[in-house]
């Protein structure tokens, strides 16, 4: 059974409609469906899906195992849920404590859409989740040598859009009448703002007017893309 096919068996389990569950869910009913139709491998909402569905997220993430869990029952909330299992240990599983790494322009839309209503529509994949980031924290990979030596070109670099960026802090956003996301460390100097690129070959950029950011950088992770 495919994952999308286990979440569709899990909704028909706790007899929910796709809007049902995408409202306890707290995702789109959109996101659902595309779930059900396997278009996507995995979801960073597997557990919030399982619990709320009464059934087992390590059997709904991987297909192993047993469909139900012990204690629950589809419906229950959060709260009930919690005093009948033990999820704590789920919660801070690497298996479902994930980010999605998106693109620059997945990234762009977070500077007209509400953080609390964001949800990538491709990822490119999963990394574990930084204990400093929030559930709705995102990854992007470095574009260019810009910010060296502190984040090299390629290395991915894990962001809280739920910030709006302070002096000193390393923030990816887009100075207003610009349409390119930029990466860079926000000066503010009285009444004045700064992007400040850590590479010296790079110029420092003023901030005329309005400053759109998509995220607060708290957080990087390296890879190595051995073949």
């Amino acid at each position: 059974m495919k994952f999308g096919e286990r979440i569709t068996t899990a909704r028909k389990y706790a007899k929910f409609t796709q809007k049902e569950l995408a409202d306890r869910v707290g995702i789109s009913q959109t996101a659902v469906h595309k779930l059900e139709c396997d278009r996507s491998k995995s979801s960073r909402r597997t557990v919030s899906i399982a619990l709320t569905c009464g059934v087992d997220p390590i059997w709904l993430e991987t297909g192993r195992g047993e469909m139900s869990l012990c204690g629950a029952r589809p419906g229950m909330s959060a709260e009930e849920v919690g005093n009948a299992v033990d999820v704590g240990e789920l919660h801070r599983t690497p298996l479902f404590a994930r980010l999605p790494l998106i693109s620059w322009d997945e990234a762009g839309r977070l500077c007209s859409e509400p953080a609390e209503s964001f949800h990538p529509t491709t990822v490119d994949t999963w990394l574990p989740i930084a204990p400093k980031a929030g559930d709705k924290a995102f990854a992007l990979r470095v574009p260019d040598d810009s910010m060296e030596p502190e984040f090299r070109e390629g290395e991915i670099i894990i962001l809280d859009p739920t910030q709006s960026g302070k002096h000193n802090q390393f923030i990816v956003g887009y100075i207003d009448g610009d349409t390119s996301l930029t990466f860079k460390q926000l000066m503010v100097v009285g009444s004045k703002k700064y992007l400040k690129p850590l590479n010296a070959r790079y110029p420092l950029l003023e901030v005329p007017e309005a400053l759109w950011v998509s995220g607060v950088v708290v957080a990087k992770y390296k890879d190595y893309p051995y073949k």
